[in-house]
């Protein structure tokens, strides 16, 4: 009788320890397939697909919202008021291309004084300069040896160009002279003025 409960506890806890076998490795497979889907829906939710409507996709929307809110319109401005500014810069430098083709700014050798073509030339550039902020660019030669009376000569030159510009309506400050003396011209080369929309 002892025997044959003994046997009967034994074959009980060899179908027990059976038992635990099974539920052990049903356990760790659940948990394998558990790990596996939390895997695949985080991998989703980084690609935007699950995360669309979590907070991936609100911070993705809030990141999006910008971009057609006030800080594109302000860029767009700043956009307009450049466009607007090279207009300008555009329409004078064709206004000092055509005035310099019919009537170049030169002077004669050993004077500073503008020619009255000169100056309806450099009344045409002045027209072309109202109602902007346009900076033009002046540059003045003379071509002697003399490096010194060059220098002296092309900045009488500057400021004569500089005072019939300020007689037809342009502040000094918006031009911008350069008298070179001998450096950059010379012989009938140094009697031209370049002008040119300043940078």
């Amino acid at each position: 009788m002892f025997v044959s409960l003994a046997s009967a506890n034994a074959e009980t806890a060899k179908g027990s320890s059976n038992f635990m076998r099974r539920t052990i490795a049903r356990t760790v497979t659940g948990v394998a397939i558990v790990a596996g889907l939390v895997a695949a829906c985080g991998s989703e939710g980084e690609n935007g697909a699950a995360g669309s409507s979590g907070t991936n996709g609100t911070a993705s929307s809030a990141a999006g919202a910008p971009s057609s809110g006030a800080p594109a319109s302000s860029g767009a401005g700043t956009g307009d008021a450049g466009q607007a500014g090279g207009e300008a810069a555009q329409k004078v430098t064709a206004a000092i291309q055509q005035a310099l083709q019919q009537s170049p700014i030169t002077f004669t050798t050993e004077s500073a004084e503008l020619s009255e073509k000169s100056k309806t030339a450099l009344g045409e550039i002045a027209k072309a300069m109202q109602g902007n902020d346009v900076k033009i660019a002046v540059a003045t030669h003379a071509g002697y040896p003399d490096a010194e009376k060059s220098k002296a000569l092309s900045e009488k030159r500057a400021e004569a160009i500089t005072a019939a510009l300020e007689a037809a309506g342009v502040a000094k400050d918006r031009v911008k002279t350069e008298a070179t003396g001998n450096e950059k011209a010379q012989g009938d080369k140094a009697l031209d003025t370049q002008i040119t929309v300043a940078q």
